[in-house]
């Protein structure tokens, strides 16, 4: 019996002790350690079915990185020099060490996206459309991991607040022309702000003056 729960004692300090090794997601401390200035966006990773996921996506990201005062590389820029690279399949570029992508572009930072979801579901009188992505930030020098982020968003048309007929109206239309514009902008501007998004970066007036604000 004594050895039984010597041996359930060890385990369980094994255990708490690999839970206490885990990182805290939400530790800025390595962000603020590198503070990086210019961030390179790649090409975003897209596990949904929807082809067009990634483009779309993509289309919405510079602006809210810009407006948090960093400097973003050009999208479409950085798609071609890949591409001139043999790099065209953004899978094999997600895979591709920090340190290329410093020698290639000479960013601080590179933020690497993954859609996981990118759905509409039509069910009679409602239509619910779905946006979810992961966003991982890596210090292009040390490969250190300095911010992640996982914003799922979703628009229900029972939410419009019509009548039973301007339901299945709303919902039938949602179906047909599913816009995701508005959702990858969303998810975007969720995942930038306080309190798990990005601090100010250097080009920003708040700059040095909002780190209250984000969990560390």
């Amino acid at each position: 019996m004594k050895r039984i729960l010597a041996v359930a004692l060890v385990y369980l300090l094994i255990l708490l002790s690999g839970c206490a090794a885990q990182p805290n997601k939400d530790n800025l401390s390595l962000f603020y350690a590198h503070q990086p200035r210019s961030i390179l966006v790649v090409p975003v990773l897209n596990e949904s079915p929807e082809i067009s996921a990634s483009s779309v996506f993509i289309s919405t990201i510079t602006k809210p990185l810009a407006e948090r005062g960093y400097y973003v590389f050009p999208v479409y820029l950085t798609s071609l020099i890949l591409r001139d690279f043999g790099l065209a399949e953004a899978g094999h570029i997600h895979q591709l060490a920090p340190q290329r992508l410093y020698e290639l572009f000479g960013a601080d930072a590179v933020l690497f996206v993954v859609i996981k979801d990118w759905s509409s579901q039509y069910l009679l009188i409602r239509s619910t459309v779905v946006v979810e992505a992961e966003y991982t930030l890596i210090d292009t020098q040390t490969g250190n991991t300095l911010w992640q982020s996982k914003q799922r968003v979703a628009q229900d048309s029972s939410e419009t607040g019509a009548g039973l007929i301007g339901m299945v109206v709303s919902a039938a239309v949602n179906a047909l022309f599913t816009d995701y514009l508005p959702l990858a902008r969303k998810s975007n501007d969720q995942a930038f702000i306080a309190p798990e998004g990005l601090p100010a970066g250097p080009y920003h007036v708040d700059f040095g003056k909002d780190l209250n604000q984000f969990r560390q």
